[in-house]
């Protein structure tokens, strides 16, 4: 059986995860990926590449030919080992959890000179995840009100897209709240050294 990265979400893994999830096209899934998972900018190509390289691995299975040709358009749907193979990530971990933070190798290689730039870089990244918090918490706050008014069985699958969502819309703040406090300091850092140069 193939290894995997436990705390990494790939491409591959999560094609896998979607044909589970639902039998599908390569196209199908493609759009599902953007729809799913806009923030995680999956490259355009990872269902095209990716479902017949897991079928050629065991862990899809072609079901259906397009006529006309497109494989693009043709069917898979998951095998037994291949349900194994993701439940097997599903439920593992990698302690410490891999972290490529791009703003760590930056802080460790930024130059006095560059200071400035990357304060206005930071502050960019920052609107842009305040907004995803604003739209993500929206979307929750109106999830909450929907609750409210229903009294019906708990549905598994919409209580675990309310949690999602919330988990959502809490690491877009948390991430907001620390390029707030990140580009603070910077800024404090750039006045300290133009009062250096003064005196």
């Amino acid at each position: 059986m193939s290894s995997f990265n436990a705390g990494n979400p790939t491409p591959q893994m999560m094609v896998l995860a979607l044909v589970i999830q639902q039998p599908d096209t390569a196209a199908g899934v493609a759009r599902r990926l953007i729809d799913r998972f806009p923030s995680a900018r999956f490259p355009g190509g990872s269902a095209y590449d990716n479902m017949p390289s897991l079928a050629n691995k065991g862990f899809l299975r072609l079901v259906e030919r397009n006529p006309a040709g497109q494989s693009s358009l043709d069917r898979y749907e998951a095998t037994t080992e291949g349900i194994e193979y993701f439940r097997d990530w599903l439920l593992s971990s990698e302690l410490p959890p891999l972290i490529r933070d791009a703003l760590q190798f930056k802080l460790e290689f930024v130059e006095r000179d560059d200071i400035a730039e990357l304060v206005r870089l930071v502050r960019k990244q920052q609107e842009v995840y305040t907004a995803a918090y604003d739209v993500a918490h929206g979307r929750v706050l109106r999830e909450q009100r929907l609750r409210r008014t229903k009294a019906k069985p708990v549905d598994v699958r919409a209580r675990l897209e309310w949690i999602q969502h919330k988990d959502e819309a809490a690491l877009w703040g948390m991430i907001s709240k620390r390029l707030e406090r990140l580009g603070d300091e910077l800024e404090e850092l750039l006045k300290d050294l133009a009062l250096g140069e003064a005196a």
